[in-house]
């Protein structure tokens, strides 16, 4: 009989919810994922994406064997032919060029702690060009960086103290599926849940209504709600006076602003700003918990500002079941030094959101090299086409990974890199407070190797070994050394996930911020935009799935045809029939679609959702302007406009 056995693990990919999963194999083969019953958040659920994983896992598509480009042809080779070949370039190319003139890109396909590694082995090479910026979340914590001193956010337990929340931009039932039970759980206790978001998604099912805004106009929303309480004498004078800087330069702005003006900008009639302004100020303690669509603009920081400004105003902040939060940030958790800062000699970054003409524009050297690993640039970058031909100019590509994504089938080697099941690592979640073992569940499919064993392979190669060597585990150690004095090592985490030491469940007690002067700094000051143009008319909306990760999809998962929703009053406009065959055409480029009549998207308004892939011609990203933000260096995915072409 096959030997059965359960391996607790955690969910490492790109997401708020940072699941424990108990993974039940069977002779050597996953057989089920299941949610932890222990695990406060987990509460032994997984979302689809989870379950669904062990397809990704066992796909006849997967990456099995390092390959090589060879004539425009791929063709497999040894893992000791392609450590030797990878060496040989890398060494070559900052022999001739010095070690700037490579690139690493990294993003967020794992967040697993070890990959904090991977900086130390282009470190060690003397320091490399790194792709720096966000393509997620910079702008919301460029924003409330300058406001809090540090970004900091409620437990998501703390929920059920709150007497009212607002889901601003946030869509739980696709993106968030833990947050629901304790949103359902609050409203029980006689909570009541606002939605504050321009689309109509699953969430507004257990809401007790929905504000609608213009697109990319919430700060508007914001000022006019701020501005509705304090003429009607609900604000916190308090709070403001002892606990804000900029306090009347913030007051004199919100003055200055018409409220008609501000009713018509935020796309919100007057009477519904008045309700939603009485809601909030009169069920306190009242929370904010946004999502990443409001920092998808320039404005992006701004928005997240003046929400925060909302929250002082009604006095919000430090309390039980209040605040306005976004996530939390990681790297105080773990030994930032296992990157090796020390022995790089050089240092240089370009934005991720204007990839493809950094790439084009950076001199003194040259990039000529690219390393990629868990980031799919070619798919998820702005104006992708553009980036696909500036790595067209590369002299070499690398790329780690589980398929011939966007970015594997421009690229001259490519290594297959196992999955969070096949590993050993530890994660932390950037939304609530646990963290969590990575343990291997199974041996490695085929012959993929994590991250870990290939650039420390490399780093022999190279000659930099000693200072790569040594176990996981042993590494893995180093980097939970600010935990160790709270009790948490990798032997307890091996047991069980562990609530993070020292993590306050309401942050900012007292009022008290870890700012300069120990007080919330208010914005006093707000760009006004406007989105919109005559040649390119309506607003493209590119929300998440709620059955993949970003661009983790199966390549046969694209067979369906790619759908843009619009409202049937907008299709209407350009003669559209429901199913109907288009084209979506922006600055950048255009994207055949089958159209979908859907009322929950705002007339002027195309929703595609992203992460299918630009091989198979369905990435939104052919669409989207290369723009950064203001403040955070964020990608503005949402200030891309379009026309509707029959």
């Amino acid at each position: 009989m096959s030997e059965s056995k359960i391996v607790l693990t955690t969910c490492t990919r790109d997401c708020p919810d940072t699941c424990g999963i108990n993974a039940r194999v069977v002779g050597g083969r996953l057989v089920a994922l299941n949610g932890v019953r222990e695990h406060d958040i987990t509460r032994s659920f997984l979302c689809r994406k989870a379950v669904d994983y062990m397809r990704r896992v066992y796909s006849g598509e997967r990456l099995l064997k390092p390959v090589r480009k060879v004539d425009g042809q791929w063709q497999e080779m040894s893992w000791d032919e392609a450590f030797t070949l990878v060496a040989a370039l890398t060494k070559n190319t900052i022999d001739e060029y010095g070690s700037l003139a490579i690139l690493h890109y990294q993003s967020a396909g794992s967040i697993g702690a070890l990959k904090m590694l991977n900086k130390r082995f282009f470190n060690l090479l003397g320091g490399v060009t790194e792709a720096a910026g966000s393509l997620c979340g910079g702008a919301a914590i460029a924003g409330q960086t300058l406001d809090f001193g540090k970004r900091e956010s409620h437990d998501p337990n703390d929920l059920l103290n709150s007497r009212l929340i607002l889901l601003w931009g946030r869509n739980p039932a696709d993106t968030n599926p833990h947050l629901v039970p304790i949103l359902k759980s609050a409203k029980s206790q006689g909570a009541k849940i606002i939605l504050i978001d321009p689309l109509v998604t699953g969430t507004k099912r257990f809401c007790d209504m929905q504000v609608r805004p213009r697109p990319g106009m919430d700060g508007y929303l914001a000022l006019a709600i701020a501005k509705a309480i304090i003429q009607s004498g609900n604000a916190d004078e308090g709070f403001l006076q002892e606990h804000t800087d900029n306090t009347d330069a913030f007051l004199e702005m919100l003055k200055s602003q018409d409220m008609a003006e501000l009713s018509a900008m935020s796309g919100v009639p007057v009477d519904e700003i008045e309700q939603l302004a009485r809601l909030y100020a009169g069920h306190k303690p009242a929370a904010v918990v946004c999502g990443w669509g409001l920092q998808r603009y320039q404005w992006g920081a701004e928005t997240f500002r003046l929400i925060d400004a909302l929250g002082a105003v009604t006095g919000n902040f430090g309390v039980a079941g209040g605040g306005v939060s976004h996530g939390r940030d990681n790297d105080g958790l773990f030994n930032q030094a296992v990157k090796g800062k020390e022995f790089a000699q050089h240092s240089r970054t370009i934005p991720k959101p204007l990839l493809a003409t950094a790439l084009r524009e950076t001199q003194d050297p040259p990039v000529k090299m690219a390393f990629i690993n868990g980031a799919n640039p070619l798919n998820q970058s702005p104006d992708a086409p553009a980036v696909a031909g500036a790595f067209k100019d590369l002299d070499y590509v690398v790329v780690v990974e589980q398929f011939m994504t966007d970015t594997a089938e421009a690229a001259d080697i490519v290594l297959p890199a196992t999955t969070y099941l096949e590993e050993t690592d530890v994660v932390a979640s950037f939304w609530h407070g646990f963290i969590g073992p990575v343990n291997p569940a199974i041996e490695p499919v085929g012959e993929a190797k994590s991250d870990f064993e290939i650039f420390q392979e490399l780093a022999n190669r190279l000659g930099v070994g000693e200072e790569m060597a040594g176990s996981a585990d042993e590494w893995l150690e180093r980097i939970l050394e600010p935990l160790k004095g709270e009790g948490i090592t990798l032997a307890s985490l091996r047991e069980g996930h562990r609530r993070i030491p020292n993590l306050p469940a309401v942050p900012y007690e007292g009022g008290v911020f870890p700012t300069e002067s120990g007080r919330l700094n208010l914005v006093t000051s707000f760009s006004q935009p406007q989105l919109g143009s005559d040649e390119y008319p309506l607003i493209l909306l590119t929300p998440h799935s709620r059955r993949w990760v970003h661009s983790q999809i199966l390549p046969h998962d694209h067979d369906a045809p790619l759908e843009a929703k619009v409202n049937p009053e907008t299709a209407a406009a350009n003669g559209i029939e429901d199913g109907g065959a288009a084209t979506v055409v922006s600055e950048a480029g255009s994207l055949a679609v089958v159209v979908r009549h859907d009322e929950g998207v705002p007339v002027g308004v195309v929703s595609i959702e992203q992460g299918r892939w630009m091989k198979y011609h369905q990435s939104v990203n052919q669409l989207t302007s290369p723009i950064m933000s203001f403040e955070g260096d964020n990608a503005c995915y949402y200030q891309t406009t379009v026309r509707l072409v029959r």
